[in-house]
């Protein structure tokens, strides 16, 4: 078993190396990135419900701005 982990330790090793320093860089982040995240969730939550009363108005509206662009189009033309 030993004999397995040794040539994977030893490839791991270098990449610990390689990750240290960007661990230290990305935690100050992390506490900058928490509080927002929290100001963020109350949102979400208020946001959900008003996606589904857009919804159904995006469908009503998308064919009537192809109308639209459709009538522009002639008009340039003519």
């Amino acid at each position: 078993m030993n004999s397995e982990v040794a040539p994977l330790n030893s490839k791991v090793e270098p990449l610990n190396s390689e990750v240290a320093p960007l661990n230290s860089e990305v935690a100050p982040l992390n506490s900058e990135v928490a509080p927002l995240n929290s100001e963020v969730a109350p949102l979400t939550s208020e946001v959900a419900p008003l996606n589904s009363e857009v919804a159904p108005l995006n469908s009503e509206v998308a064919p009537l701005n192809s109308e639209l662009q459709d009538q522009k189009f002639k008009t340039r033309n003519f």
